[in-house]
């Protein structure tokens, strides 16, 4: 089905709910991509000719492992309600908690502990291969993010350094909407997301500047995506 509306050539795509329609301005080389459920539209994104897809000015959520802007508020998940244990650290070998969340990271129907520490620095085989990059903050302390078992505080991933110090941190399903920060400097530098992958996580590109990391299911689907509010657009 296509019609056009002034300017707008558009034509949609019925690939499941939601679906895809596109549009195209001839006049700023730009195509915009449209989500819709039953409800009406979702989300958005555009691609220029000559730079790709662009990443949203303000407000976003991953869709099929693309930033898109949303069309409808974004409206945070429920949390499981939890309290640090007061061993926690000494038990995943920390020294500092930044961060953490529950969710159903890996997918496999049990609720995941996702946890955001600073530990003493040590060398590993990633980092030291890039000696000159600050591994540290002023205390010496690197930045590390490990997933658990919430029971009993078993590992079920942990990476070995952080170049960028997760600061905020949401557990969404199969995934994570996280806020990246300075090892010395409070605030925010820029957000994104990670998808769990077999037995990993594999980073989207991040969103430049402030905002706040969380889950929401903008389709409707019961699963959570990653998204990033208070973004300025």
């Amino acid at each position: 089905m296509s019609r056009s509306i002034g300017p707008w050539l558009m034509f949609a795509v019925a690939l499941a709910v939601p679906t895809l329609a596109a549009a195209t301005t001839a006049e700023s080389n730009i195509e915009t991509e449209f989500l819709h459920d039953q409800h009406g539209p979702l989300a958005f994104r555009e691609r220029d000719a000559d730079q790709g897809w662009q990443l949203p000015a303000g407000d976003a959520v991953l869709l099929d492992e693309a930033w898109w802007t949303p069309l409808r508020s974004l409206e945070p998940a429920e949390v499981p309600a939890f309290e640090p244990a007061p061993d926690l650290l000494e038990r995943i070998h920390g020294q500092r908690l930044t961060a953490w969340s529950l969710g159903d990271v890996t997918l496999d129907g049990a609720v995941d502990l996702v946890v955001s520490f600073r530990r003493p620095f040590k060398r590993n085989l990633i980092n030291v291969t890039r000696p000159r990059r600050a591994w540290v903050d002023d205390e010496g302390l690197s930045a590390h993010l490990g997933l658990y078992r919430p029971h009993d505080l078993s590992e079920i991933w942990v990476a070995g350094t952080l170049v960028s110090p997760v600061t905020a941190v949401a557990a969404c399903d199969g995934g994570l909407a996280v806020a990246y920060g300075e090892f010395d400097e409070p605030g925010t530098t820029e957000t994104g997301a990670w998808r769990w992958v077999v037995f990993g996580f594999l980073p989207v590109e991040p969103l430049p500047g402030p905002g706040t990391p969380i889950c929401v299911d903008i389709d409707g689907d019961g699963r959570t995506e990653p998204a990033v509010t208070g973004r300025s657009g």
